[in-house]
């Protein structure tokens, strides 16, 4: 790489500052089930979560794409920085309430959503293009090591140190990232706004774009569908069952995270090497397959017979979770990869931030919903009952998906792709 300076401290800021995510991303499930040991105010937490940055992102991508890149990076960093340390106040001076919580999830929600487009969009302006496929491969791995990191760390922090701990790291993490990221040498290459309505229209370019291309439509529209049943089922429902029914230590729980990491991974590469040549709609297939294969493992799992036959927070029933999370990881990789390849064959270069915003929404806007739902659910009925529930609705949403919808799909994708 020509200027390799700049890429190393875009990367090294990204894999501080997510390292010191993934660590507090633990420590807040485990803090709120300890408190309240309750599935709708972790479904609630949830929703603040994942809420306030869907409905930022289509407008974070137009920004993204005409304001300094730079600048967005580093002052959202900061921002993050100072919310969190303020946390660490208030938990050293046990401080820390459920809707305190909940309001700084919601600030640190708005400053990600910002935060995100522009990041993506900005390595191809610091990176020679002859070295971006180099670049984005480094990036790949330093984002899966924070992934495996962080979880197991946040595990262990917040087992000795608790919250307090797990905030000061990441805000320590935050504000570091955002000091080495303004050694970056860069100027801003995109036109900048004239008008404020300038936003509403390249909104507007994005959502006409995915409208206009019906097999995108319904491919978006299936991913819509799934993540609002599966995305809660592991965002809500196995945190509550490992940390409230199984009782795993946080040691645990983190260990539990890091598996899926694992599995991407490994997916990744094997796609990289022995599948690379697989075409993307049995890759897409096998994928969904394997991944439901997976899913009724983990409901099986947690079937209360399970439970007692491995024993309560055994290393037992510990090590089969971790492989049903670890090859679950591996499927989602067939699944995401191959058809990440075709989305960015799909958009053009000059909108393509503002395209998948757009498309980010669409698959993601209901799932808050889903969170909500799946935490009322845990209140009023047992998790293993829920878990069959659901994973059956996907798995008639899926044999649709394949055995239906897939051939169309593929075939306006084919037609679509510029070639």
């Amino acid at each position: 790489m020509k200027d390799q300076k700049n890429f190393w401290l875009y990367a090294t800021g990204r894999l501080v500052s997510l390292v010191g995510t993934g660590i507090q991303d633990v420590a807040l499930p485990l803090f709120i089930l300890d408190v309240t040991g309750s599935g709708t105010i972790m479904g609630t937490f949830m929703i603040i979560t994942m809420a306030p940055r869907l409905i930022m992102y289509p407008v974070a991508g137009a920004v993204g794409d005409r304001v300094n890149r730079k600048v967005i990076m580093v002052s959202t960093d900061f921002g993050r920085g100072a919310v969190i340390l303020f946390l660490a106040f208030l938990a050293a001076q046990n401080r820390i309430t459920i809707p305190v919580l909940f309001g700084a999830q919601l600030v640190l929600s708005l400053m990600s959503a910002l935060f995100g487009p522009a990041t993506m969009a900005m390595l191809p302006d610091i990176v020679e293009r002859e070295d971006l496929v180099r670049a984005n491969s480094t990036m790949g791995a330093l984002n899966s090591f924070s992934s495996i990191v962080g979880p197991v760390l946040g595990g262990i922090i917040y087992g000795f140190g608790g919250l307090r701990a797990a905030f000061l790291i990441n805000s320590i993490s935050f504000i570091g990232s955002g000091v080495i990221e303004l050694f970056i040498t860069y100027e801003q290459k995109t036109r900048k706004f004239t008008k404020v309505r300038e936003v509403l229209t390249d909104v507007t370019e994005g959502i006409h774009f995915v409208r206009t291309h019906k097999g995108l439509l319904i491919f978006l529209l299936f991913g819509l569908v799934v993540n609002f049943l599966i995305n809660p089922l592991f965002s809500v429902l196995a945190p509550y069952v490992f940390r409230v029914v199984i009782l795993f230590s946080p040691e645990q729980f983190g260990m539990v995270q890091t598996a899926f990491t694992v599995g991407i991974l490994i997916g990744n590469i094997v796609i990289g090497t022995a599948l690379a040549r697989k075409g993307v709609k049995s890759l897409l297939h096998g994928g969904l397959i394997f991944f439901m294969g997976t899913t009724f493992m983990f409901v099986v799992l947690i079937f209360p017979q399970s439970i007692e036959y491995f024993g309560y927070a055994s290393w037992g029933i510990f090590a089969a979770i971790s492989l049903t999370y670890a090859l679950m990881g591996v499927s989602l990789s067939f699944v995401n990869t191959p058809m990440n390849v075709e989305l960015q064959k799909l958009a053009p270069t000059e909108f393509r931030a503002r395209v998948f915003s757009v498309m980010e929404v669409i698959t993601q806007g209901i799932v808050p919903v889903g969170f909500g739902v799946m935490g009322f659910l845990l209140d009023m009925s047992s998790a293993h009952v829920v878990a069959l529930c659901v994973s059956v609705i996907t798995l008639l949403v899926v044999v649709l998906f394949i055995f239906r919808l897939s051939e169309e799909v593929f075939r306006k994708f084919e037609h679509d792709v510029p070639s």
